[in-house]
C-alpha cells in the first residue's frame, strides 16, 4: 500500500512539474508580451480638439498609429508626447490632450506597439519603445524644429518614459505617473498577486526570460531605475499611495535614483494606480501644469 501511495505521489509530482514547465515556458511569457488590444469609440473631433491622424514607421518597420493634437490658443508653446499603460490606447489620453491644448500645448498621443490599431504583436516594456519615441520625435522636429518637446507616461508609459529620456535628450523634460523600477520584480510582484500571494521569483524570471527570447528584447536591459541615473532633465515623478498594482515605494526609489538636478515627487494620498489625476485634483494638475510652463521659459 505504502509502495502504491509512493508510486502514485511520484506521478503526481511529475505530471504537477510538467505542467509548471509547460506554463512557464509556454504560456505565462506571452502574457507578459501580449497585452489585450483595446480602442475607445471616441476621437478627437467629438471633444472639440483640432487633429490629424499620424502614422509613424519605427526603425523595425512597425506602424504606429496617432493623433497629432493641435493647441486652441493661436502659438503652440511646446508638445507633450503622451504614452499610455499596458493594454491601454492613445484614447485613454484624449482628456489630458483637451486640457493641455487649451494652455497652448501640442500633444501626440499614440498606440505603443503591439496596443490598439498599432502594428506589432509583442510588448518589450521600453526596450525597442524608447527607439519608437525617437521615430516621434523625429517627426516632430520636421514639423517644427524649435519646438520644445516634453513627455508623459503613465504606469508602462511611465517606464517607457524613462527609457525615452535616458534615450533621446531631445526630449527636454518628463512628468512619470505610477511606474516600476525594475521589469523582473514587477513580472514577479503581478504573477505573486495573481497566485494569491504565492510566488516563485525563479519562476517568473524564467518566463520573463523566455517572452525576452520571443519578443526579442533583453529583459535585463529594462531597468528604470538603472535609466533614472543618467537623466539629466527636469523630471516629476507621481505615484498614488494607494496603488494596488506598483507599490509607491517604487516611484520614491526612482526619484531617489534620478540624476536630474531639477526634480520633485509627488505622493498622492488617496490615489491607486489608475486614478492619481483625479485624487490630485486641481491642485496636483495645477503644479504639473506650473512645471511644464517652466521649462518653457
Amino acid at each position: 500500500m505504502k509502495k502504491k501511495l509512493l508510486k502514485i505521489s511520484v506521478i503526481l509530482l511529475f505530471l504537477i512539474g510538467i505542467a509548471g514547465y509547460v506554463l512557464t515556458i509556454h504560456v505565462a511569457p506571452y502574457a507578459i508580451i501580449q497585452p489585450q488590444k483595446i480602442n475607445l469609440d471616441i476621437t478627437p473631433k467629438q471633444l472639440g480638439l483640432q487633429s490629424e491622424m499620424l502614422t509613424i514607421t519605427t526603425k523595425d518597420s512597425i506602424e504606429l498609429k496617432g493623433y497629432y493634437i493641435q493647441p486652441k490658443t493661436q502659438a503652440t508653446e511646446a508638445i507633450m508626447i503622451l504614452i499610455h499603460g499596458i493594454g491601454g490606447c492613445k484614447e485613454h489620453f484624449l482628456n489630458l490632450a483637451k486640457n493641455l491644448a487649451t494652455h497652448g500645448i501640442a500633444s501626440v498621443v499614440f498606440d505603443g506597439r503591439a496596443h490598439g490599431e498599432s502594428g506589432g504583436k509583442y510588448c518589450s516594456y521600453g526596450f525597442h519603445e524608447k527607439r519608437d519615441i525617437a521615430a516621434i520625435v523625429d517627426e516632430i522636429k520636421k514639423r517644427n524644429p524649435l519646438l520644445k518637446i516634453g513627455i508623459w507616461g503613465n504606469s508602462l508609459g511611465g517606464a517607457i518614459a524613462i527609457q525615452a529620456l535616458e534615450h533621446d535628450k531631445r526630449i527636454e523634460f518628463g512628468i512619470i505617473e505610477s511606474t516600476f523600477a525594475d521589469l523582473d520584480q514587477i513580472v514577479y510582484d503581478y504573477k505573486k498577486k495573481m497566485l494569491g500571494g504565492f510566488g516563485l521569483r525563479f519562476i517568473s524570471d524564467a518566463a520573463l526570460h523566455e517572452a525576452g527570447k520571443i519578443a526579442n528584447f533583453n529583459p535585463d536591459e529594462v531597468k528604470p531605475i538603472r535609466s533614472v541615473k543618467n537623466i539629466q532633465q527636469p523630471i516629476i515623478i507621481a505615484h498614488g499611495d494607494q496603488d494596488e498594482n506598483i507599490h509607491y515605494s517604487y516611484g520614491k526609489k526612482l526619484f531617489k535614483n534620478t540624476a536630474s538636478a531639477e526634480k520633485e515627487f509627488i505622493l498622492v494620498k488617496g490615489a491607486g494606480h489608475f486614478n492619481v489625476g483625479e485624487k490630485g485634483g486641481s491642485v496636483y494638475q495645477e503644479k504639473l501644469l506650473k512645471f511644464i510652463k517652466k521649462q518653457l521659459q
